[in-house]
């Protein structure tokens, strides 16, 4: 099933009876490699939820134990794209890991991120950056990447200085910007007897 792009918080629940956990997956569209606000989501995806160290993975998995592998992606297509976050919760707590991941949201759109906060999430998407580009297979598909999406030449060499250049101001406004939750498309698969009145309070149950 595809699902279109949405003008207002809609939400898609999947019945799985007698389901323990709840699988969570919240998106809105985003922008493609060749928008210049690319790095700086691509920074802003790894503090929200995109590194282990983001902080919904630090907030729904480590200090409250909803989940145990949360994640965020800034997944790209020809001239296309979305951001999304993924979470399998535990049933009692899917309504409260929906408000979490939207109050995480909130937050970096409106405070930017401490400096040694910014500078952790930008060593490491530096370090995983030159990882994967240092072998024959990673610079081919790098190589693969920079072709589809029509990317300058420059493009591979002047990453890491790009990553590095972005501010916390940058990451807040790409946020903002970028991630309209009000409009966002959120999907559930659970136990509809256990989850759908905790789901109530985030927008319309698509029928």
């Amino acid at each position: 099933m595809r699902i279109p792009p949405a003008s207002t918080r809609s939400i898609y629940l999947i019945d799985r009876p007698g389901a323990v956990q709840s699988t969570v997956l919240i998106g809105v569209p985003s922008v493609d490699p060749t928008h210049n606000d690319f790095i700086a989501m691509t920074v802003m995806d790894a503090l929200l939820g995109g590194a282990f160290a983001s902080r919904i993975t630090k907030n729904i998995r480590e200090d409250k134990g909803y989940t145990y592998s949360p994640y965020s992606e800034l997944s790209t297509r020809y001239r296309d794209g979305y951001w999304a976050e993924n979470a399998d919760v535990t049933t009692a707590v899917t309504g409260a890991s929906i408000k979490e991941i939207f109050a995480e949201i909130d937050r970096l759109q409106t405070t930017p991120p401490a400096a040694d906060e910014l500078k952790g999430i930008q060593n490491y998407l530096a370090g995983t950056y030159i990882l994967q580009n240092s072998s024959r297979a990673g610079i081919t598909g790098q190589l693969a990447y920079m072709d589809l999406h029509g990317l300058p030449p420059t493009y591979a060499n002047d990453y890491v200085k790009k990553i590095y250049a972005v501010t916390p101001q940058q990451v807040s406004d790409a946020a903002r910007q970028h991630l309209q939750d009000d409009q966002a498309t959120i999907v559930v698969v659970g136990d509809r007897k256990a989850i759908e009145e905790q789901l109530k309070p985030f927008g319309k149950i698509v029928p």
